[in-house]
């Protein structure tokens, strides 16, 4: 949501979807509380797929993007200057105008296509990792045996249940039902077969009804060694794969997305130093790890049936996780703010970290709300408000200068597109500060135009 929130966004996913405060980590009554956020969003969006998908799709039609539906990409063929994309089929626009097959050529090819990945394996890139054991059934239906204002965990010997309401009233059931884990991925989800597992998990009938999507898959944890490979890129799914605990995927591709997505405009526009685009890799590769294995220890957790782990899970539920440290730590890594990178020359201790929320009180007396600044995608200098007068005019195109004072901030921060603080400064010395700031911006935009 804070992503989204950078460009705008943000209102309307929070109208579509189900602000819910708290996530369920499987046994009944045990869950994280996303009150605990130091953010504007302090809850967790239920919203179906099929809606964001929507939302993102109208939003990149606005911008210009060309939107092929039906179309297979039957090769990638990737080369020292570019990448070459076959293409068969599909519509083009909106006119449904059926398309020939094609040869797109493109400088850089971005493979998000799934675990399968096609674009990965013509990068030659592994894809290594384990198949997690079972399969889970999903289903989006309705339920009258709970209330639909609030995510839902439930946990017994027979398997797990995880339900998350939408707005509509209805919801999607995460179930793991022991019974039905070697169900081959192929075979249909039925309401009856949902209706039974919900019994044997929680020991009453909830009241399943009106079934409209549903779908089984056998989950693996598996990560592409590097997220590149000449001028092909990976993102999602396509460079990590996880458990389905901790809802984590959605965020993940998401903030591969922005992260990679102003580091290839520089990079085409060659306003970007050579570095930046490599920075990706380095960036995004841990947080993918850190997710394998925060999912990882949560699945094995959820599905130990061992009488010593079960045992563990209780008292680490129970005991540990209504901490208050506990649930601020976990309300953090499991929103993914507490993701951090490392600084690019630059020693001060909010480097790297994320702009937290709050306002600008500028010259003039008004304010203005940080995350509106970053609208048109360019890189925010935020100054002391005598500032800018000494500021090089030459500072590149790309970086937007704003002279305001706020809370909890150094005197000068250069923000990224992505939200990520590029550098700070305490430096009390005006035109000391001044030049400091421009080394900054060039350091991260380039040379001046």
């Amino acid at each position: 949501m804070e992503s989204l929130d950078l460009r705008g966004l943000a209102q309307l996913f929070a109208d579509a979807g189900l602000a819910v405060p708290t996530f369920p980590l499987g046994p009944r009554g045990a869950k994280i509380d996303f009150r605990y956020l130091d953010s504007a969003f302090p809850y967790l969006l239920d919203i179906p797929q099929s809606q964001i998908e929507r939302l993102l799709l109208a939003r990149a039609i606005e911008l210009g993007a060309e939107v092929r539906w039906g179309a297979t990409v039957t090769d990638v063929m990737p080369d020292d200057d570019g990448v070459s994309v076959s293409i068969a089929g599909g519509s083009v626009g909106s006119d449904g105008q059926q398309a020939s097959a094609t040869l797109e050529r493109a400088s850089y090819l971005v493979g998000c296509d799934g675990v399968h990945s096609l674009a990965r394996e013509r990068a030659g890139l592994s894809f290594p990792g384990i198949a997690n054991p079972g399969s889970v059934s999903l289903a989006d239906l309705y339920l009258s045996g709970l209330p639909m204002d609030s995510a839902y965990g439930d946990m017994s010997n027979a398997g797990m249940l995880l339900v998350f309401p939408f707005k509509d009233g209805s919801c999607r059931v995460v179930l793991y039902d022991y019974a039905r884990a070697d169900a081959d991925v192929t075979e249909p989800v039925t309401l009856a077969e949902i209706a039974g597992g919900l019994r044997r998990v929680t020991g009453r009938d909830l009241g399943p009804h009106d079934m409209y999507w549903s779908a089984r898959y056998r989950s693996e944890s598996r990560q592409a060694p590097s997220y590149r490979s000449g001028r092909i890129l990976l993102a999602g799914d396509a460079a990590h794969a996880h458990s389905p605990a901790g809802a984590q995927g959605l965020n993940t591709g998401l903030q591969d997305a922005i992260n990679l997505g102003w580091k290839l405009a520089a990079e085409m526009s060659g306003r970007g130093p050579k570095w930046l685009l490599e920075s990706y890799q380095a960036e995004r590769h841990p947080v993918g790890a850190a997710v394998l294995a925060l999912t990882g220890r949560q699945f094995r957790l959820n599905t130990a049936r061992a009488p010593s782990r079960r045992a563990l899970r209780w008292a680490l539920r129970h005991l540990v996780v209504p901490l208050p440290p506990v649930q601020a730590r976990l309300a953090r890594d499991y929103s993914g703010i507490s993701i951090g990178y490392p600084a690019a020359d630059c020693d001060h201790p909010m480097a790297g970290r994320r702009l937290p929320p709050g306002a600008a009180g500028l010259a003039d007396g008004t304010t203005a709300r940080l995350y509106d600044l970053f609208r048109d995608g360019r890189f925010v200098l935020l100054v002391d408000p005598a500032d800018p007068a000494n500021l090089d005019d030459g500072l590149p195109a790309q970086v937007r200068i704003v002279g305001g004072r706020v809370a909890g901030l150094p005197p000068a921060v250069l923000v990224r597109p992505d939200g990520y603080i590029a550098w700070a400064s305490d430096e009390r010395r005006l035109f000391a500060r001044a030049a400091a700031a421009s080394r900054a911006a060039r350091l991260w935009c380039g040379p001046r135009e």
